[in-house]
C-alpha cells in the first residue's frame, strides 16, 4: 500500500470533533460571553469565550483541509467537480468573512451552506477512501 493510501477515519473524526466543539463554544449567547476583547466592527466583537470557539475550529478547520487536500489523488474526483467544490468553498469563506464586515448581515447563512455543501462531499469521501 502506497503512503497515505489508507483510509485517516480517525483523524477526520478528531478534527471534526474540533470543529463541532469549536462551534457550540461559538453558540455561547452574546450575554454569556463576558466583555468584548477586540472589535472588529458594529456589532462584531472577539471575546475570551469567542476566542476559545475560534481557536478549535481554526485548528479543525485546518486539520481537517490538510487530510482533504493530502487525499485528492486518491478521491479520484474529475478535475471539473474540483474546481467546483474549491470554488464553493472558497465563495463560503469568503461570504462568511465579508458577513462580519458588511451591513447584510445575513450573509453568514449564504456562505456557510456554499462551504457545507463542499465540505459535505469532501469529508466523507476523504474518511473513505
Amino acid at each position: 500500500m502506497s503512503p497515505g493510501a489508507g483510509a485517516p477515519r480517525g483523524q477526520v473524526v478528531a478534527a471534526a470533533l474540533l470543529i463541532v466543539a469549536g462551534v457550540l463554544v461559538l453558540f455561547v449567547p452574546a450575554g454569556d460571553e463576558g466583555r468584548v476583547l477586540v472589535p472588529i466592527s458594529e456589532g462584531h466583537g472577539l471575546s475570551a469565550v469567542d476566542g476559545v470557539g475560534a481557536t478549535l475550529l481554526a485548528c479543525g478547520g485546518t486539520w481537517l483541509e490538510v487530510l482533504v487536500v493530502r487525499r485528492l489523488p486518491y478521491l479520484a474526483l474529475p478535475p471539473r467537480a474540483l474546481f467546483a467544490l474549491g470554488l464553493l468553498a472558497g465563495l463560503g469563506v469568503g461570504l462568511l468573512i465579508a458577513s462580519v464586515f458588511s451591513g447584510f448581515f445575513w450573509w453568514w447563512a449564504v456562505g456557510a451552506t456554499t462551504l457545507g455543501i463542499a465540505v459535505l462531499v469532501l469529508v466523507p469521501l476523504t474518511a473513505r477512501r
